[in-house]
């Protein structure tokens, strides 16, 4: 009998585990999804380009005229390839010289075309299409894809990357909105550019499985570029695809491979790429899933899924203030997330306060004069639609004074439901494999009155050696460029293996405190036993840094680094952080850390983007006769002034 009781016990454990995995398979069979999809292109949400009417009441006028004044500029742009010796630069020199110019000349011409329906731009329209068609859509950084390994693009072995997703979902709607006027010009170019897409990103696609952004091998490193291909395939199979049996197949791979990219999501929904990244992510997960609802009638639905949800809540649970967000990873500090995909996810789960929020930063981060920009021309076309409806939006108030992502051991924390009031500090466990990793286990980041006190300082510009094997000799990938201590010598070591181990987060009403032994993620030279590293936040007060280790043995200096934007004080022998009004003292035991600050020079367009001052500093508190065993602790204190 006890046996018997085990045994459905475990069948009844199994069914739980495959209904939470592959959501999407489980909710339709193949054969289910030949009859529910669309036979139709009533799933097409936008008016056709003859229905005039309904375009002149799209968007208010100024931001019309944004539109249209994008594709007046693009009316001059000069239609360039890329030449050989940019895609050889990134072998070369590691540089990225290949550009989207072209690309986006292309969809601000088409959206302004769209707006206005006078025809004026219809010429550049065809020029841009059919010089598309002549030249490589591949991305010099993606060509590592082909067998050729010169890297130069081969046209024999067409690539699916995204670069290639993006511009042949561009084209699949640039044929589905100017057929007709094309027509009327030359069959030939309708013609050409669904032939184009076809060949370059649809059959590629289907003709192989084994890109490891699918996750259809049950590889585990399946990140943005999954949901952000997927979503581009899914618009042009649905809008190119003649053959229903085989648009039917398309469809249902597109799920599986979706589903391999929610699978290896937390239930907690976090982003490890980090905010930047939840604009290709979870911006787009939404985009694909509504799509994939609409499709159906409504038949594929799984926004009612805790997961599903989470994923896109994240995104308002690690906001700090104004355009600051929670940055681990390759994130910048500064994110000019995207308004309309948030709000578009807080409609599709219910979530007025993810609506609220999306409305609010639409205003902060003035959205509207940068809204008809983007790479996804859907998504773009989205936003102009959605337009009024999000800046006139009703915003929204925090209801959270904390949230802690125990899958992803991230916590954020703040002293009271104000934006601008207070401390606020994150701090993670995990461990230095995440997507877009940086050696940063047990690291936080510091704000005052919604300005950055102790930050990470993000990723500079992208160049061959941030992928590469040299990834790790970047001093922003380092922990000693983070708020992390240099233990006898040796900083944190990248790897999956090294890691946290014995993270809490703990909140009262007056207190929160996130605790971590980093330990592991120092390799074993280091001779660290353990290494207790805890945040305590005394709402209204201060926000204390302990550490508290046992050593193998004492073989090299151990220091404790510190990274700021803040300029520096010394004064009477105290350091006092200060930027703007924001003034904090640093209260330490003198006798037992010894502190140096190192001033850093930044000139790096991409970290220049966040830190617009150009200077950072590292502050760096040898630790002054260093014990086997002990303890010590820094505190932080808002100075009145």
């Amino acid at each position: 009998m006890k046996k018997a009781f085990y045994i459905i016990l475990s069948l009844f454990y199994l069914s739980t585990v495959s209904a939470q995995d592959s959501m999407l398979e489980n909710s339709v069979s193949k054969e289910e999804l030949f009859s529910i999809l669309a036979a139709d292109e009533h799933w097409i949400s936008y008016p056709s380009y003859q229905d005039r009417e309904k375009w002149e009441h799209i968007a208010t006028p100024e931001i019309r005229q944004n539109v249209i004044s994008e594709g007046e500029k693009a009316l001059s742009h000069i239609w360039k390839p890329d030449l050989a010796t940019d895609y050889l630069a990134y072998k070369r020199t590691g540089e990225i010289l290949t550009g989207r110019e072209n690309h986006m000349a292309l969809i601000s011409l088409t959206l302004a075309e769209l707006v206005e329906g006078k025809g004026r731009f219809m010429d550049a329209i065809i020029d841009g299409a059919w010089f598309l068609c002549e030249t490589s859509w591949v991305h010099s950084a993606h060509a590592y894809f082909q067998k050729d390994q010169s890297g130069l693009p081969d046209p024999d072995e067409p690539t699916v990357e995204l670069v290639v997703a993006d511009i042949g979902a561009q084209m699949a709607w640039t044929y589905h909105f100017f057929k007709d006027e094309f027509d009327k010009v030359s069959p030939l170019i309708s013609k050409r550019i669904k032939k184009t897409v076809i060949e370059r990103l649809i059959n590629p696609y289907f003709s192989r499985t084994d890109y490891w952004w699918m996750g259809l091998h049950g590889e585990k490193n399946v990140n943005n570029w999954n949901i952000w291909i997927n979503y581009n395939v899914l618009q042009a199979v649905m809008l190119l695809d003649d053959d229903r049996r085989q648009k039917v197949e398309h469809v249902y791979q597109l799920m599986r491979s979706v589903d391999r990219y929610i699978d290896v999501q937390h239930e907690d929904g976090a982003c490890e790429e980090g905010p930047t990244y939840w604009g290709h992510a979870g911006a787009n997960l939404v985009k694909f899933l509504d799509l994939l609802y609409r499709m159906t009638d409504g038949k594929i639905d799984i926004f009612n899924q805790e997961k599903i949800q989470n994923i896109g809540k994240y995104i308002y649970r690690v906001h700090i203030c104004n355009r600051y967000f929670v940055n681990f990873s390759d994130a910048g500090a500064v994110c000019n997330i995207n308004s309309g995909a948030v709000y578009h996810y807080g409609k599709c789960i219910g979530d007025p306060v993810m609506t609220g929020f999306a409305a609010d930063f639409a205003r902060i981060s003035n959205w509207a004069t940068t809204l008809h920009r983007g790479s996804i021309f859907a998504r773009v076309l989205d936003d102009i639609i959605m337009s009024k409806e999000i800046l006139e939006g009703k915003g929204c108030n925090i209801d959270f004074l904390s949230y802690y992502f125990k899958d992803s051991e991230l916590c954020v924390a703040r002293d009271e439901k104000k934006l601008n009031a207070g401390f606020f500090f994150a701090a993670h466990g995990s461990h230095n494999n995440v997507p877009h990793n940086h050696n940063d286990v047990g690291s936080c980041m510091l704000y005052y009155n919604g300005l950055p006190v102790l930050i990470d300082v993000g990723v500079g510009r992208y160049t061959r050696k941030t992928f590469s094997s040299e990834r790790y000799s970047i001093w922003t990938m380092q922990s000693c460029y983070h708020n992390l201590p240099t233990i006898n010598g040796y900083d944190q070591h990248n790897g999956e293996k090294f890691k946290a181990t014995n993270v809490h987060f703990k909140e009262t009403k007056h207190s929160a405190c996130f605790s971590s032994d980093i330990a592991n993620a120092y390799v074993a030279e280091a001779n660290i036993k353990s290494w207790i590293r805890t945040y305590q936040l005394k709402r209204k007060k201060e926000f204390i840094i302990s550490d508290c280790w046992s050593l193998n043995q004492t073989t090299g200096e151990t220091v404790l680094n510190f990274m700021t934007a803040c300029d520096i004080e010394e004064q009477d022998g105290s350091l006092f952080l200060k930027r703007d009004d924001v003034r904090i003292q640093i209260v330490y035991n003198k006798k037992q850390l010894s502190p140096a600050i190192e001033t850093i020079k930044i000139d790096d367009s991409s970290l220049l983007s966040s830190w617009t001052s150009g200077v950072l500093y590292r502050i760096r508190f040898s630790i002054i006769n260093p014990q086997q065993k002990g303890n010590c602790k820094i505190s932080l204190r808002p100075i009145n002034q």
